[in-house]
């Protein structure tokens, strides 16, 4: 799937609303809900204007002068009666202004929701205009809202869309893969078991983005020789610039997945956490063989301080050895090695194989064939040999700290 390099599509985070999605030259704030499953869903246009958000997306909407589309996104559904009735009016005034004509019965039920809509927006008061806001005694059913503002509202409620009913947040994480990286996989003519790979490549460049910690073109050079009005117009346009997702940017990201899918699987959860474990966890071995490389390092360490302490010349002997294993473990590598990213359980065999069979004995004396394997695993604990591709292991040993804190 290719996309023109001069294409504008983009999402903007964090900017205005939730997001800003520019297609073109068209943009949409959207404002996302979360609603816990217990409080049910949206139930009045009240309800809607002051916890779901309309309300300030009404108030930016009049801010970016009335010439952008909205969007509600919530976990939500809307209840039956006003809220319902609210959506439905958006679609019959899109109808309307696209010249179909309305029935009376339509037509009395879009300014039903136009006069609720008018009344809750002037009960919310926050950044109207003085004439827009209720009197602080006032009750919304004796309100008259004035007519400028039932014209915006009419105009508000023609651009308004609502996506509701989505998953919430604790199943987002399982349902997301499925729903929105699958069909991109497809389209990139890939498997489907990719997913949540490319998911979870895509999803960390939004976590950047929506910190405002993007890239840059100009990366952090300063804006040398502005004149102070060009240089605000350039802070601006740098601050969206570190907030804005592209449509390359999500390729990109989804093609590093697939390119390199090991960097974006999940970091297996060892019962211990040492660099061995979680090198070996992450690279796809099994608990027993963990359990056996800890005890095998455990006893290469006995080993080796053993003879340091009877034998004089052993350090160029230990040095050696450490040549000897990483030359093997090299090799064995290089045949283990796989596309998915994840060859631990191959190369411990592979090693443990060669090296019970052939013992570097000539090297020192009382180092057999486990105790050599011990070695490897030392050399790994050290960060020397990988079963995986290389990743930050103190920062993920310090991330699943604190999330077994968290429990």
């Amino acid at each position: 799937m290719d996309v023109p390099h001069d294409s504008v599509s983009a999402i903007v985070c964090e900017h205005h609303e939730d997001w800003i999605v520019r297609a073109g030259d068209q943009l949409e704030i959207v404002s996302a809900k979360h609603r816990e499953a217990n409080v049910g869903a949206w139930a009045s246009i009240t309800v809607l204007v002051d916890d779901g958000g309309l309300g300030h997306l009404f108030t930016r909407w009049i801010l970016l002068d009335r010439k952008v589309a909205t969007r509600l996104v919530s976990c939500a559904a809307l209840r039956n009666g006003e809220a319902s009735e609210l959506a439905e009016s958006t679609v019959l005034l899109r109808r309307s202004a696209s010249g179909t004509s309305l029935t009376d019965t339509e037509l009395e039920l879009v300014n039903r929701c136009i006069d609720k809509f008018s009344r809750a927006i002037m009960m919310h008061r926050k950044r109207l205009p003085p004439d827009w806001q209720a009197p602080m005694d006032e009750r919304a059913r004796d309100l008259d809202p004035p007519r400028d503002l039932q014209e915006a509202v009419r105009d508000f409620l023609t651009v308004l869309s609502f996506d509701v009913g989505r998953p919430s947040r604790e199943f987002a994480t399982y349902a997301a893969p499925g729903l929105y990286a699958e069909p991109l996989a497809i389209r990139l003519s890939q498997t489907e078991a990719l997913a949540p790979l490319i998911w979870s490549a895509v999803l960390r460049l939004f976590e950047v983005r929506m910190r405002a910690r993007g890239s840059r073109e100009r990366g952090g050079l300063p804006d040398v020789g502005a004149t102070p009005a060009r240089k605000q117009v350039a802070e601006g346009a740098i601050e969206l610039e570190s907030r804005t997702v592209t449509v390359q940017d999500i390729l990109l990201a989804a093609r590093s997945a697939i390119q390199n899918p090991g960097a974006y699987m999940p970091l297996a959860r060892p019962a211990k956490l040492t660099r061995l474990s979680v090198k070996m966890a992450n690279g796809g071995c099994s608990d027993t063989s963990i359990a056996r490389a800890e005890r095998l390092r455990l006893d290469f360490a006995r080993y080796r301080r053993a003879r340091e302490a009877s034998v004089p010349g052993s350090s160029a002997e230990r040095a050696a050895v450490e040549r000897h294993l990483l030359r093997i473990a090299d090799e064995e590598t290089a045949g283990s090695r796989n596309a998915g990213g994840r060859w631990g359980d191959a190369l411990w065999g592979a090693m443990s194989d060669r090296l019970s069979n052939a013992p570097p004995q000539h090297l020192s004396s009382g180092l057999d064939g486990d105790l050599a394997l011990g070695g490897v695993a030392d050399l790994a604990s050290r960060c020397q040999v990988w079963f995986s591709p290389g990743f930050d292991v103190d920062g993920a040993i310090a991330d699943e700290k604190k999330l077994r804190a968290q429990r």
